[in-house]
């Protein structure tokens, strides 16, 4: 009765009028609570609150297997809930870890899903995965998404028939990629953000100290230069001609002040999938909580917290194509 409130005061008598009644609760759960009528002052039915319809989370640490390399990850499930359920893998931008995507993941558990999160291997110097930054490559994450997926598809917790992946910035790009993968069967991407600009940033730098490390390389502007396999394999990359046959659901959410990926890169991705649909942040910089900024993304005079526009948008697509 959400909005609604009912009192029912002591003078009802189909209740309460005899002292000799007994008032019976019964739950959704547990043992029936009885009062004698003499003892109760009032019933009253209180509106739901946000609160009410969320789950308590249960955080466990997985790790999943990638041919003799371990891949670092966190499990968040809605805590009490034994049956499979639909579930998120989500992908951190470039420079992070895990952790970055710890709200997103929070907010789907308590929404009733499985959502899990994972340190990429050579992601970052903080990486809890094997493997070195030297050894990144965009191929190597889509092999890391892959692995994560198939670990995933095994356990009982997950139901392996409603995989869908949240990615931000790289994190988003390498989710867009592996997508394409028609065997992987997911049904549906979030994408933030998506770095798909990362060859023209390339190009770009390759006039100035190229993309990688080094004074004036660009991948020092997030705390961590790139390899030269990185950038071979992403120059002259063509993002958009090897996206658009994932015909399932997709949702881009990127920020209107984003000053690392425009947002032009977004609007041009909706163009070529299928079934997209962009939301917009206004206001919003390449970021769109403290953990999720990256190097710059409290740069441009934009605040750092948007997640209370971002989190029901999520939530929102979820429950349309994964209803409970």
């Amino acid at each position: 009765m959400r909005g609604i409130a009912i009192t029912m005061a002591i003078a009802m008598t189909s209740i309460l009028g005899a002292q000799s009644q007994t008032v019976v609760i019964y739950p959704k759960s547990g043992e029936p609570i009885k009062y004698r009528a003499s003892e109760v002052d009032h019933i009253e039915i209180l509106p739901a609150t946000d609160e009410d319809d969320t789950n308590q989370v249960e955080v466990t640490e997985h790790y999943c297997q990638k041919g003799e390399s371990q891949i670092y990850g966190k499990l968040y499930r809605p805590e009490g809930v034994a049956a499979a359920l639909p579930t998120v893998v989500c992908a951190h931008s470039a420079s992070l870890t895990a952790d970055a995507m710890n709200a997103y993941a929070n907010a789907l558990a308590e929404a009733g899903y499985c959502a899990y999160a994972f340190d990429f291997c050579g992601g970052s110097e903080d990486s809890r995965s094997d493997g070195s930054v030297e050894d990144m490559t965009i191929s190597s994450e889509e092999a890391d998404l892959k692995a994560v997926i198939a670990d995933l598809q095994q356990l009982e917790c997950v139901d392996a028939t409603q995989m869908f992946v949240l990615g931000s910035s790289q994190g988003g790009l390498v989710a867009a990629l592996t997508a394409e993968d028609q065997s992987l069967d997911l049904k549906g991407l979030i994408l933030f953000y998506p770095a798909f600009n990362i060859p023209d940033l390339i190009a770009m730098m390759d006039q100035f100290g190229g993309f990688g490390g080094g004074f004036g390389g660009f991948g020092d502007m997030f705390g961590g230069g790139y390899s030269e396999a990185f950038c071979d394999e992403m120059r002259d990359f063509d993002v958009y001609a090897n996206i658009g046959t994932f015909s399932r659901p997709v949702k881009i959410i990127h920020g209107s002040n984003d000053i690392i990926v425009n947002v032009s890169y977004s609007e041009q991705a909706v163009a070529v999938y299928p079934n997209a649909t962009l939301d917009i942040i206004q206001g919003a910089n390449h970021g769109f909580n403290a953990d999720n900024l990256g190097g710059f993304g409290g740069m441009g005079g934009a605040s750092a917290d948007y997640d209370s526009e971002v989190i029901p948008i999520v939530l929102e697509y979820m429950s349309t194509n994964a209803p409970l």
